[in-house]
């Protein structure tokens, strides 16, 4: 069979709906909107034509791949960059191991040398990464590409998913939550005067893409678009020291000082948000990213692994 001619370019105004078309043929575990892609690809603040390769054969869009690079700093976050960060990749199946891939990767390797950065990570770009590496029984070819091409795996975060019928808290988290209570801990739904304690709060403890969402999440209470009783705060002696947040379904951030952590914080705020959310009428929750030191106390609510991901790594 003769190969198709495939030239590599930089992506092109109308090149949006071939590349969303391919990414529905081939990331079956993952379809996405023609809006999505508008705000997590192309209004990213850190978005470039040239980190956003596309392989065409004719008029037809056959290979994408999106990287970024932060030319913007993220709120408070720690310096990143020296890092370049793969979202996306996808190929035509049939013109797969034609080396469109690997074409499509080194555009991206010389224009992060380019961007002087000196690693290149799939993919935990905040604040609009799609997933935290790739999924290990949904794509394994790209895990095997990637190895290929010098990628190791630096970490393997896992997604859980838990129906909130049926939901109990356990008496453990019970009595540590009436003892907190009664040495004056208090446990609350948003409130205006929590805005400058959770603010210092994320930015002691979890500055950048947390940061950025939760004060996000804060204005939008402001503007009527987001219900405050989906917010959820620690508070002791005018001191915020944890929160937890669902927005529909979707379950997190969910966080608390480091130092507090053995005192159960966590877990009163954990019950108290999947409690609150199934008294919404909402029958299951679900989350992207975690460890599995974290995943012991979420399984005490129900909640189970469904995906396990290879967050990957290479050196320039």
């Amino acid at each position: 069979m003769r190969a198709e001619k495939v030239s590599i370019g930089a992506f092109q105004p109308g090149d949006l709906d071939g590349v969303l078309r391919l990414l529905n043929r081939t990331l079956n575990a993952d379809p996405m909107s023609s809006e999505v892609f508008q705000r997590k690809v192309v209004l990213d603040i850190n978005f470039h034509p040239d980190g956003a390769p596309v392989a065409r054969s004719g008029d037809e869009v056959v290979g994408f791949m999106l990287g970024l690079v932060r030319k913007y700093p993220l709120e408070d976050g720690a310096p990143d960059f020296d890092r370049g960060w793969i979202t996306l990749m996808a190929v035509e199946p049939r013109l797969q191991r034609q080396r469109i891939g690997s074409r499509l990767l080194q555009h991206l390797l010389d224009y992060f040398q380019a961007s002087n950065r000196t690693s290149v990570w799939v993919s935990p770009y905040a604040p609009n990464y799609f997933s935290p590496g790739i999924d290990e029984a949904a794509y394994p070819g790209a895990i095997e590409f990637l190895k290929k091409h010098g990628f190791q795996v630096a970490y393997r975060p896992l997604s859980m998913d838990a129906l909130l019928l049926n939901l109990e808290t356990p008496e453990w988290v019970k009595e540590k939550e009436a003892r907190l209570i009664e040495d004056g801990m208090v446990f609350d739904t948003f409130k205006p005067e929590y805005i400058l304690p959770l603010l210092d709060h994320l930015r002691r403890e979890f500055p950048g893409d947390w940061q950025h969402y939760e004060r996000e999440s804060m204005v939008r209470i402001t503007q009527g678009t987001f219900p405050a009783d989906q917010l959820f705060v620690a508070m002791e002696n005018g001191k915020c020291v944890g929160f937890c947040q669902h927005d529909g379904e979707r379950f997190g951030p969910f966080g608390v000082d480091l130092a507090e952590r053995s005192r159960g914080i966590g877990a009163v705020l954990l019950f108290r948000c999947v409690h609150s959310m199934r008294s919404k009428d909402l029958h299951s929750a679900w989350f992207l990213w975690t460890n599995d030191h974290v995943a012991k106390l979420y399984a005490q609510a129900g909640f189970k692994e469904t995906r396990r991901y290879s967050l990957m790594k290479r050196e320039l």
